[in-house]
């Protein structure tokens, strides 16, 4: 365990937030799902739980890998992601896929899901501001510059 801790630089309150926010999923989807999951998997409660651990699990691996990236190569990905977003929500809002009332979604060929382009283009937008906000960290204190 302490070599664990030795490994995982950062942050300590977010790494102890990350991980409460997990176990409260854990025990949101268990208290949400379990009465379906008694009804439609022959009164084994867990499946939906052990589903969402799994994910849970492969969550945690996937932000320790991404904390290790240095952070000038996700500066140059947000240029990117911001940049691919914007045509793909023109293209959505003409071409999308309608679900639930609304067409934001574009169907993924060969994988036969659904994408909502709008994440993507929060996550570049957040991405991006982070960006710039970081270049001009220094001129803060004139927000006439900075916005």
């Amino acid at each position: 365990m302490e070599h664990l801790l030795n490994r995982t630089k950062g942050d300590k309150v977010i790494w102890g937030v990350v991980i409460v926010l997990s176990l409260v999923s854990l025990l949101a989807v268990y208290s949400s799902t379990s009465s379906i999951a008694y009804r439609l998997n022959k009164g084994h409660t867990e499946v939906y739980l052990i589903k969402q651990l799994a994910f849970l699990a492969a969550g945690l691996v996937i932000i320790y890998f991404s904390h290790k990236v240095n952070y000038k190569i996700y500066s140059n990905i947000a240029v990117i992601i911001f940049a691919i977003s914007v045509p793909l929500l023109i293209y959505t809002l003409f071409f999308g896929t309608e679900l639930n009332g609304g067409s934001r979604w574009l169907r993924l060929p060969y994988v036969n899901t659904t994408f909502q382009t709008s994440d993507l283009a929060k996550l570049g937008l957040f991405m991006f501001l982070a960006r710039q906000l970081s270049k001009m960290q220094n001129d803060l204190g004139n927000l006439k510059r900075v916005f």
